[in-house]
């Protein structure tokens, strides 16, 4: 175990991965980047006689995943700037050794949850009122920015049943403030597609604390949060109502011919044309280097707009996965979502009632849901920021549910 001021530097850290994440450019990069450096520095050789299977599981699936990766890049020409991506899979393995020998500051987390989620409503709403932009996104795409401020929004929630199981009423009210103010934040950033992540994840954040909220109080949220969506989408200045119309008027174009290059047109003929590069290749897809001829032919053919050869993806994280690696490029995308999905979901069953550690497992589980569904929209993994606020929440919130364990034992 590290001694207590290492300890508390690596939790610091951590929890500033989660409040400078959008607000600042690159936000992301400084906590991680300066954990693990730490992870280099004080980690000394693993002693994996000390892990758990659970953690080794965690280990070795994020481990195979990037070597995976490794794999259909060497396939597809072996462009190394690719490798980038997939190799945080790989460094943020010392930062979860790290953390397992990092004691006594994980709550620290909750508190970088709710100011980066307060501070990205704040970024937003400057840029949308004081600087007039259409669509508030930081130094991020739109849709990164929307989709990681509706992350952040979400595991404040999550970090005020922390705070209401132990008393912590200012922090509760921040907590509550803080879930706001990142599902704002999604809101003025106009990306449509982190919205559906709304009501499936808010619904299993209710009836997991249904016991800890008491029915009452279930239902005064259900009221009050049937009566906030009401008013944002009549609200014309929130862009909710508009947003939608543009949506469905962009399908029923698509769907009588007469425009398929609009937002949502676009992402169909994508989508066509992956299923076209999953048909070719089913097994290991054709790469992202060789999806260029395959759109091009298909182009020519008429089979697609000429307009999606101007994106490297297809705006679906599955369908996206199916025509550059195949499906073995698929399963392998599935089991970095449902092996930690598995893995907190099973610590929540275990621990129904001790929300000293239900609660880590609860926004553990919650960042493979929300970028499951951000996933029907938009490949993350295809952003820097997407595999940053992915490998390394899990890794923290593991860590805080083995900590949170460990401390319950000791007592």
């Amino acid at each position: 175990m590290l001694n207590t001021v290492s300890s508390a530097l690596v939790w610091f850290f951590a929890a500033l991965t989660f409040a400078l994440s959008i607000t600042v450019p690159n936000g992301y990069n400084i906590g991680t980047t300066l954990i693990f450096i730490l992870s280099l520095v004080f980690l000394l050789k693993p002693k994996w006689h000390e892990l758990k299977k659970e953690d080794k599981l965690l280990f070795w699936g994020f481990a195979l995943y990037a070597v995976a990766m490794f794999g259909f890049v060497y396939l597809d020409g072996w462009h190394t700037r690719e490798l980038d991506r997939p190799s945080r899979f790989i460094l943020v393995l010392p930062v979860l050794l790290l953390l397992l020998k990092s004691s006594g500051r994980e709550r620290w987390l909750w508190f970088g949850t709710v100011l980066g989620a307060i501070a990205a409503f704040s970024l937003a709403i400057y840029e949308r009122k004081v600087l007039g932009y259409g669509r508030a996104h930081g130094s991020e795409h739109p849709i990164m920015f929307g989709n990681t401020g509706m992350l952040l929004g979400l595991l404040s929630f999550v970090s005020a049943t922390y705070f209401l199981a132990n008393k912590r009423y200012i922090w509760l009210a921040l907590a509550v403030v803080g879930g706001l103010c990142g599902i704002a934040a999604s809101v003025l950033s106009a990306s449509r597609g982190g919205w559906v992540a709304l009501p499936l994840i808010g619904f299993f954040l209710l009836w997991q604390s249904r016991f800890l909220l008491g029915k009452k109080l279930v239902w005064s949220v259900c009221i009050a949060s049937v009566l906030l969506v009401g008013a944002a989408v009549a609200l014309p200045q929130s862009g909710i109502k508009d947003r939608i119309e543009e949506a469905i008027s962009d399908v029923e174009h698509y769907s009588d011919g007469s425009n398929k290059t609009t937002s949502v047109g676009l992402r169909f003929e994508m989508w066509k044309a992956s299923l076209s590069m999953f048909e070719e290749s089913p097994l290991v897809g054709v790469g992202e280097y060789g999806s260029k001829a395959v759109k091009e032919r298909l182009v020519a053919d008429s089979a697609i707009s000429q307009d999606v050869l101007h994106y490297s993806h297809s705006h679906n994280e599955y369908i996206n996965a199916l025509g550059l690696t195949g499906i073995v490029g698929f399963i392998f995308l599935m089991s970095v979502y449902l092996i930690p999905l598995r893995l907190f979901l099973k610590k929540m069953r275990q621990y129904p009632n001790n929300w000293n550690i239900r609660s880590y497992a609860m926004a553990g589980a919650l960042v493979p849901m929300c970028y499951m569904d951000f996933g029907l929209s938009q490949v993350m993994f295809s952003h820097n920021i997407g595999v940053m606020m992915y490998v390394f929440p899990i890794v923290y919130f593991w860590a805080a549910v083995r900590w949170a364990e460990r401390k319950e034992f000791a007592k």
